[in-house]
């Protein structure tokens, strides 16, 4: 029996996908919803899904602000125009089976530990369910994620260790790790979210449709599979 390592077989490597994500931008929940159903759809395709961090507005101060106010501001106080894209969003969120209740919405928070938590989960495995608790807590009930009390619930109720997290929260752990992927995500030039991101390859911009992504996977494993392969050692 040789001791020369060997190469995965190619259909054994899962397709990497990076979501650059805010998880208070609704669009970007309804493309994870849309991403996580595709990545169900071709089951059969292996896939790593890693979420990565985006600030929709870095300079919200830390213990949250009015997220109505807000929109108003961005909108120039146009209560039509902010109620418009508030259905629109509702209509694509039920698309995808999210109820969105904005009403319920009072703060919008700053994502740092947000951003922090999700690294913490995916060193415990439960990386994508901490997103989709995350996406729920703050868009169907109304959650304050600026709050740690909070995110500590989340932990907990996906089988972290809560007690660790708060400790966490209350530290500066991980939050160079989390600069430092925010400024690559901008030195790519990502300006809009979500982005995601295929085996590093190509990128789809925005909360597209479920069959815009299963696309997306096929060519990334048609990619994968068609793609030179490295000669194993000692075969040169």
């Amino acid at each position: 029996m040789s001791d020369t390592p060997t190469q995965a077989p190619i259909l054994d490597r899962p397709v990497t996908i990076d979501f650059i994500s805010d998880v208070i931008c609704p669009w970007c929940y309804v493309g994870f919803r849309a991403l996580v159903t595709a990545c169900v759809t071709r089951g059969e395709v292996p896939t790593h899904l890693s979420m990565r961090p985006f600030e929709l507005d870095p300079t919200t101060p830390k213990e949250g602000a009015d997220r109505r106010a807000r929109l108003l501001a961005k909108f120039g106080g146009d209560e039509a125009r902010l109620k418009e894209i508030s259905q629109a969003l509702v209509d694509a969120g039920l698309r995808v089976g999210i109820e969105f209740n904005f009403d319920a919405i009072k703060t919008t928070p700053n994502t740092r530990d947000c951003h922090r938590l999700l690294r913490w989960a995916r060193s415990a495995g439960v990386e994508v369910e901490c997103a989709e608790a995350l996406f729920q807590a703050y868009h169907v009930e109304g959650e304050d994620l600026s709050q740690s009390s909070t995110l500590v619930s989340i932990a907990r109720g996906l089988g972290m260790d809560g007690d660790l997290v708060a400790r966490l929260l209350a530290s500066d752990a991980d939050v160079a790790p989390v600069e430092q992927e925010l400024e690559i995500a901008q030195r790519m030039g990502v300006t809009g979210v979500p982005t995601v991101l295929f085996n590093q390859s190509f990128a789809v911009v925005g909360a597209q449709g479920v069959e815009t992504f299963v696309s997306a996977l096929d060519r990334a494993r048609a990619e994968q599979v068609t793609a030179p392969q490295p000669a194993a050692p000692g075969t040169n």
